[in-house]
């Protein structure tokens, strides 16, 4: 688990405890590729093939990190 992981989960605890939800946060591709540990490469294909739900309306993909949570815990 990377450095970046369980700062973001540490974070979501912290949310949790004081009911404040963070997961609506949009995430750029680097960051959705730190916070999943899956390749840039990986997340493209996902969103190629529906598999993923992502943004390309401001001419880059983001990601909201409420659909990352979902698409990883099934």
């Amino acid at each position: 688990m990377t450095e970046y992981r369980i700062l973001e989960m540490l974070k979501d605890i912290k949310g949790l405890l004081t009911n404040h939800k963070d997961n609506d946060k949009w995430l750029d591709m680097t960051q959705a590729s730190n916070y999943t540990n899956l390749s840039k490469s990986t997340l493209r294909r996902y969103v190629k093939d529906n598999r993923l739900n992502a943004s390309k309306k401001l001419g880059k993909v983001l990601f909201k990190k409420s659909e990352l949570e979902s698409f990883l815990n099934g």
